[in-house]
């Protein structure tokens, strides 16, 4: 018995150190990773990283970003899908978008081509569908590749909820239809964003951000000079120009507007920009770990 406790103990300890968050930094013009407490867990020899997502990172190995090959690290630091790609995005649903020969297609996990390189770009998948461009226009494609909204617009939200925002040329406004193409709603915007649980940023004819419903209709009123999708419950937002923070879903501000710049919420935590600096917030606002650029 005693025998098994201590298995059982020191399975959930191997689980807690796996799940343990790591932190890309900058060093000497190269990238690694480090944990919440400052130690390097992976030595800074990439041009390029980007964070971890589904287990796995992209990584860029040469003597600049313009000049590198991406491929794809675990938490070790050890290549789990060579470099061989001119640019590599995260894993989202098993897939990751990367560019071959200046087309951009998606593999799995194995470095299999899943959907062959076809798209002038291309983003992560969301709810088993995403954004592609192909001959200048943008609509959404499923998993085998094809536009289930077809690409005939000059930008396009991703789909969420069997609704999509659509932006039909460069000086139209946004509007959402749904996936064959029908008004959803009369109400239109200067600018829209990804939805995610429901929201998505839109920005009004004043140039304010606030949040609307797939329905088109304003949950957060338009308040914010900008602001960026919900992820894990928070948004980016941009008060008055003067700096960025966080909101919840009621539009409270809940981490004080005072960075440079702000990004996602992922495993937890969200990058910052703020002088020279670069760093790690959690849900509270503290900051787990900073850095210079």
């Amino acid at each position: 018995m005693k025998y098994l406790l201590s298995v059982i103990l020191l399975c959930c300890c191997l689980s807690v150190i796996a799940q343990q968050p790591l932190f890309f930094f900058f060093q000497n013009g190269k990238m690694g990773f480090k944990d919440e407490r400052g130690n390097t867990v992976i030595k800074p020899v990439f041009s390029s990283v980007q964070d971890f997502s589904e287990g796995l990172a992209s990584a860029g190995i040469g003597a600049d970003i313009a000049n590198s090959l991406h491929g794809y690290i675990n938490e070790k630091g050890e290549w789990v899908i060579k470099p061989a790609y001119y640019a590599a995005g995260d894993f989202s649903e098993g897939l990751a978008r990367v560019s071959h020969n200046g087309k951009w297609g998606y593999i799995d996990k194995t470095g299999k081509w899943v959907i062959q390189p076809q798209f002038y770009l291309c983003y992560e998948f969301k709810d088993a569908y995403a954004q592609a461009s192909r001959n200048g226009k943008w609509g959404i494609i499923d998993k085998t590749g094809n536009f289930v909204v077809p690409n005939q617009y000059y930008d396009v939200t991703n789909l969420h909820k069997g609704v999509v925002g659509v932006c039909k040329e460069i000086t139209s406004k946004w509007q959402l239809v749904d996936i064959k193409g029908n008004p959803v709603s009369k109400n239109t915007f200067t600018r829209m964003k990804d939805f995610d649980d429901g929201l998505a940023p839109a920005r009004n004819d004043s140039d304010t951000y606030g949040f609307i419903s797939t329905k088109g209709e304003w949950v957060i009123k338009p308040k914010f000079t900008g602001a960026e999708s919900f992820s894990e419950g928070l948004a980016a937002v941009e008060v008055d120009y003067t700096g960025w923070g966080f909101i919840d879903k009621n539009g409270e501000l809940v981490i004080k507007a005072e960075y440079d710049r702000g990004g996602r919420f992922v495993n937890g935590y969200a990058q910052m920009e703020k002088g020279n600096e670069y760093m790690y917030i959690n849900k509270k606002g503290e900051v787990v770990l900073r850095f210079n650029k």
